[in-house]
């Protein structure tokens, strides 16, 4: 008898929980339908208004080496542009003087060679 009527309550909530999920795909289909359509958006660049100018930055390649040196490479506009003002000298220079003075008494030992590591044979 009392299992019987735990068959007839787990029934119940199952029959409630499918009658719950129904319920709400059908509200949220009716919900959908009733909205208004999407909005569609261009991806395309739109052209600038009038009497704007555009500043493209240079097409030449920028090589990191001697010549870009503790100079700012700016990389804001999607290609490289070597920048070198008092600014960022100064928050260079500032920079310089903190990775001194971070690295000042840091030394780096040789790696030790296991007893047993034979050398790599040369082709």
């Amino acid at each position: 008898m009392r299992r019987s009527k735990e068959i007839i309550l787990l029934l119940a909530l199952l029959v409630g929980a499918m009658g719950f999920v129904l319920w709400y795909v059908i509200d949220r289909r009716a919900k959908n339908r009733a909205a208004p359509a999407p909005v569609t958006r261009n991806l395309s660049p739109e052209p600038p208004p009038a009497g704007t100018q555009t500043v493209l930055p240079p097409k030449e390649e920028v090589v990191l080496g001697a010549t870009t040196e503790r100079k700012t490479v700016d990389f804001s506009s999607g290609q490289a542009v070597v920048k070198d003002s008092a600014e960022d000298r100064a928050a260079i220079d500032e920079a310089m003087k903190d990775i001194a003075e971070a690295t000042k008494g840091v030394t780096f030992e040789p790696a030790k060679k296991p007893k047993d590591a034979t050398p790599p044979k040369q082709p």
